[in-house]
């Protein structure tokens, strides 16, 4: 699976097109364009850091947003696969959103664990949420979704499909755990109307087992789209808007 990973980061970002073409300059004959360059092999391949030592099944290549997602993934995956049980506290879900924020410093009295990773999709965390369950908190604060709106191959009710999934297997392996399922922050507008489809079918799907939902969305939404004054980038927040997240679910934190 390294070799492939190394493969596909090349493939997608270090290699110029595949083939060649022939250019005519006037009065001269056709030059052959370059021959694009070979990927180098790695000669460490076989020994660099794979999600299966720590018993997570890698996703399939075409699953991440971006080549650089890959060995995100990959780093975070393993760092998680290595750290002690929380058995309590509270563990936050989702990917970069989640994975932006230092919650533990935001709710500085409740011992936590970000398992957040940049890039992540639903079918990435379905791949890892067993590595949640192995720490056994009493709380998950979920948020997932936002990558496979503009990415993902899947319906959105594939997408939520996954969601639930993931749900499913935390009950499942930590039993008496609370979940709490967050529904998508806005994005650029012409996601809109997907966001609001995929939350409305995740509240459904929170709502069918019995979950608390939060409505992210209706507090950070203008005009069709995140806030422009609470996003640099119009996907990711600014600390106003953690702040604003922060005070959404507060009280599924603070109180048992």
């Amino acid at each position: 699976m390294n070799t492939h990973i190394v493969k596909a980061i090349l493939a997608a970002g270090l290699i110029g097109a595949a083939g060649g073409c022939s250019t005519m300059v006037q009065g001269q004959s056709p030059v052959a364009a370059s021959p694009a360059p070979v990927a180098p092999v790695d000669p460490y391949a076989a020994v660099r850091p794979a999600t299966s030592s720590v018993g997570v099944v890698m996703p399939a290549l075409s699953d991440f947003p971006h080549p650089w997602d890959i060995t995100t993934y990959v780093l975070r995956v393993t760092q998680f696969g290595v750290m002690p049980p929380l058995n309590g506290g509270v563990a936050f879900v989702g990917d970069s959103l989640t994975d932006s924020m230092r919650w533990n410093e935001m709710f500085p009295n409740i011992r936590s664990r970000n398992f957040g990773i940049s890039g992540d999709t639903t079918v990435g965390l379905k791949a890892r949420i067993n590595q949640v369950v192995i720490a056994k908190p009493a709380k998950v604060i979920l948020l997932i979704g936002t990558n496979d709106v503009e990415f993902s191959r899947y319906s959105v009710t594939e997408i939520v499909a996954n969601i639930d999934d993931c749900i499913a297997t935390l009950q499942k392996g930590v039993p008496g755990v609370k979940i709490v399922v967050e529904g998508l922050l806005p994005r650029q507008p012409q996601y809109d109307e997907k966001v609001r489809t995929v939350n409305t079918l995740i509240k459904a799907a929170a709502e069918k087992r019995g979950l608390p939902y939060v409505d992210l969305y209706s507090h950070f939404v203008v005009n069709g789209r995140l806030d422009p004054s609470l996003t640099p980038d119009d996907i990711h927040i600014s600390g106003q808007g953690y702040l604003i997240w922060r005070d959404l679910i507060r009280p599924y934190i603070e109180n048992n």
